[in-house]
Formats: structure tokens, C-alpha cells, sequence
């Protein structure tokens, strides 16, 4: 499976641009991988979810959970370390 981010994503004409990262997250003896695809500009709407008191984040991001080869399902467990990845 491959993911298409871009149909996730608001304002393509604002911003065209999707930036993606992946992350590793290691725990004990498990490893966690994960593929963030965001869209950040000045012209965007604040995004409340991502925003701290110190600093706004403008724009969208998903996060997909990465396997051997592709990205599958999130399971419960995914769900929380993607939360505390943001």
C-alpha cells in the first residue's frame, strides 16, 4: 500500500507543498515507526491540536504507521505514541 497524503489536506492552492518525515520511536525492546506528512504556512489556519502557548502551528499533519515494507493499520498502542510523538 502506499499512502496519498495530499487527499487528506486542505488549501491545495495556498500551499502545494506536503512536507513529510519519519520518525523512530524505541521502546524497551520494540521499535516503532511512523511517517508524518504535514503542510505548514503563515496563511493557513492555526491548528489548535498542535499549537502550544508558545508558539502557533499553522497548517495540517497526519501521521501513518510504518511496517516491514509499507505503512498498515494503527492499533490502540500506535494511536498513543503518535499523540505523544506531536
Amino acid at each position: 500500500r502506499f499512502p496519498i497524503a495530499e487527499s487528506l489536506f486542505q488549501e491545495p492552492c495556498l500551499q502545494p507543498y506536503i512536507h513529510n518525515c519519519e520518525v523512530t520511536i524505541v521502546e524497551g525492546r520494540h521499535t516503532y515507526r511512523f511517517c508524518i506528512f504535514f503542510k505548514r504556512h503563515c496563511h493557513l489556519h492555526p491548528n489548535p491540536l498542535l499549537s502550544r502557548d508558545d508558539s502557533e502551528f499553522r497548517g495540517d499533519a497526519v501521521v501513518m504507521r510504518v511496517g516491514t515494507r509499507s505503512v498498515v493499520n494503527m492499533r490502540p498502542r500506535d494511536a498513543a505514541l503518535a499523540d505523544y510523538m506531536m
